[in-house]
């Protein structure tokens, strides 16, 4: 790794990790290397040198991170700004109520839920409602449509149509359930 031997113009920030018994530096290197790709690496036996760009140097030990960048370089801040930014997330990691992949789907569910209603109201119109809050559950986001005196009700949490009083009403908000579900549905 060659930086410049003038270190005047660099600024050298130190973390020190509360680490409560977990080694965060595999999962630290592993975020920095996904993020910024293509980087120089030296491993020792205490710690890992990390060179991005040329002239962010960032060394992970067991118990801290020193990062050390040229003041004047708006690129190099905002990499020392986003590994420091990624320090704080994995060490915040462990008070984490959910998991990242039950987060993922807590907020891909959400999603699917809004988007599901979105298309209701664009087939319905004003005769679409949502009524939340009913059902077993709290929080449980239903939706009715009232079309003069024919009436369905859509549980958009499990996207089943709950009860409908018309067979011509039934199939259509079967036919626009099934439709949402595709285009809620990732490709991969």
């Amino acid at each position: 790794m060659d930086l410049p031997k003038d270190r005047s113009d660099r600024t050298h920030q130190r973390i020190n990790l509360n680490n409560n018994g977990t080694d965060r530096t595999n999962d630290l290197y592993l975020h920095i290397v996904q993020t910024f790709g293509c980087i120089e690496t030296t491993a020792t036996e205490n710690a890992t040198k990390l060179l991005m760009l040329g002239d962010v140097e960032v060394e992970i030990s067991a118990s801290s991170v020193s990062i050390e960048w040229t003041q004047n370089s708006m690129i190099s801040q905002t990499i020392a700004d986003s590994i420091v930014i990624m320090i704080i997330g994995l060490c915040a990691s462990d008070k984490n109520v959910l998991s990242e992949s039950e987060l993922k789907e807590r907020n891909h569910n959400v999603w699917k839920i809004q988007e599901l209603q979105n298309l209701f109201r664009e087939q319905f119109g004003d005769s679409f409602s949502i009524d939340e809050g009913i059902g077993k559950k709290e929080n449980v986001k239903n939706g009715s449509v009232t079309i003069g005196k024919s009436k369905a009700t859509i549980d958009f949490s499990t996207m089943k149509l709950i009860d409908c009083n018309s067979n011509p009403l039934k199939g259509r908000v079967e036919s626009i359930l099934s439709i949402g579900q595709k285009l809620t549905t990732p490709l991969c």
